[in-house]
């Protein structure tokens, strides 16, 4: 009676303990350091990422009701799925939206100004540096080349699909360690009634 409740209890604690500690990598792992105008957006980033470990969190809860193997089993691979999925599209969207400047990913527009200076470049130097050296000419401020507007677009895009991304591998590790919990509980019952 005592061991049954204990297991039931440190179920609990593991997948508290699980959802706590992506609520605190969210705050500790590093995030992308991205030029911004704005001051908001490292605590945009950090706060959404909060939010969405918070959301996951409630997968907790739905596993008190159900203990079904496979449940847990689609769950974790859906969560799987649809996190290679959005970390793909992330990296993708990452690349093009983004140009290195002095050890910073700086976001970058889709748009570019009536007179950027890359036109100005290429008309004085007969060439236009490729891709990741052409942050050196704006001096690592996008807004001299791209629409603010275009490059607050891509900004939000990009952090959405972070948000998304910390919130399916917070979703995907709660499953797959409740998945873990129910295999084992129901190998131990198989291996005690034999």
């Amino acid at each position: 009676m005592l061991v049954n409740r204990l297991k039931e209890v440190w179920k609990e604690i593991t997948l508290l303990s699980t959802w706590i500690a992506s609520i605190t990598g969210a705050f500790i792992i590093p995030l992308p350091s991205w030029y911004a105008t704005d001051d908001n957006t490292a605590f945009l980033m950090k706060f959404g990422v909060f939010i969405a470990t918070a959301l996951a969190g409630f997968l907790i809860l739905y596993s008190l009701k159900h203990k079904m193997i496979r449940t847990w089993m689609r769950l974790s691979l859906q969560f799987l799925l649809m996190f290679v999925g959005i970390y793909a599209t992330y990296h993708f969207f990452r690349e093009a939206n983004t140009l290195p400047y002095v050890d910073n990913d700086i976001v970058i527009g889709s748009e570019l100004i009536a007179n950027n200076p890359f036109d100005t470049f290429k008309e004085s130097h007969g060439f236009l540096p490729e891709r990741k050296e052409r942050m050196l000419i704006l001096l690592g401020d996008p807004e001299k080349a791209w629409t603010k507007d275009s490059i607050v677009s891509n900004r939000i895009q990009l952090i959405i699909m972070l948000f998304l991304c910390y919130l399916l591998s917070a979703g995907f590790i709660i499953s797959f360690c409740n998945l873990i919990i129910l295999y084992k509980e129901k190998y131990k019952i198989k291996i005690e009634e034999n």
